[in-house]
């Protein structure tokens, strides 16, 4: 009996192990085809994607997105050619994948069985990428997207003064009619502020964003700025304006200008 006992502690052990010790992990695939060849032309539309997942904080391991057979990775259905971005321990991959299928949504994932000396997961800075609503159509067929993401963030509170800002880069990426993305151009935008260093309170925040083309051709990413709790003289409200240029798959993008600005009265 003892002996049992003794052999069921054993498996308990044995089957609580991590999942990095059983080989679990997760697979991260960019895309894939049935044969080499056209495996390697996917290559081509790498390039921007690339780019830009580096700009929004992801960064892949060197030699990666390496293209691999199916069948020489333990999990994988046989048969196919894939682009692998890397292999991440489970908990990490989900925010990865999520960031990466916004700039490219056929990226998939799925469970295999690599040890966790062999892993190779993409590492994220930073703030998560977040996708928003504006957009526009062009006439070749492309799309020009609007994302953001939290640059700087402040939190700091001492004595009864405190520091709550953060600091927003725009990205604006063009998107074929495939999907794939064609170029890409990022800006600055202006802070978020909760703040009293000494002077008074002041809240300045930016909302209601709208993108919409110019008649010069240009494209406005516009938000609607306020403040409250400024001194006599202080911005009051104004418009933070990035104009957008598209030449084919070249995206550039300006440095945000203030229009519209109101000031406080002074009594």
């Amino acid at each position: 009996m003892r002996s049992c006992i003794i052999a069921l502690g054993l498996l308990t052990l044995l089957g609580s192990s991590p999942a990095g010790a059983a080989g679990n992990a997760v697979a991260i695939i960019w895309k894939g085809a049935k044969t080499q060849a056209d495996a390697e032309a996917e290559k081509n539309y790498w390039g921007d994607l690339g780019n830009v997942l580096e700009k929004t904080g992801l960064k892949l391991e060197d030699g990666y997105p390496k293209l691999v057979q199916s069948k020489t990775v333990p999990g994988l259905k046989p048969g196919f050619w894939v682009w692998l971005m890397g292999v991440c321990a489970p908990d990490k991959a989900p925010s990865i994948v999520e960031h990466i299928k916004l700039l490219s949504p056929e990226t998939y994932s799925r469970e295999v069985k690599v040890p966790a000396k062999k892993w190779s997961c993409p590492q994220h800075e930073g703030a998560a990428l977040e996708a928003r609503e504006e957009s526009f159509k062009l006439p070749s067929g492309a799309t020009l997207h609007a994302f953001t993401r939290q640059e700087r963030e402040n939190e700091e509170e001492h004595e009864g003064q405190w520091d709550r800002s953060s600091r927003t880069r725009y990205h604006f990426v063009l998107f074929g009619t495939d999907g794939e993305v064609l170029g890409s151009a990022d800006a600055v935008g202006e802070e978020d502020a909760d703040r009293n260093t000494g002077d008074g309170p002041l809240v300045y925040t930016c909302d209601t964003t709208k993108l919409e083309a110019s008649k010069d051709g240009t494209f406005l990413f516009t938000r609607s700025c306020g403040a409250a709790g400024g001194e006599c003289g202080a911005l009051v409200s104004g418009d933070e304006v990035v104009t957008v240029k598209v030449n084919g798959s070249t995206v550039s993008a300006s440095e945000p200008k203030r229009q519209n600005e109101q000031f406080a009265e002074c009594d």
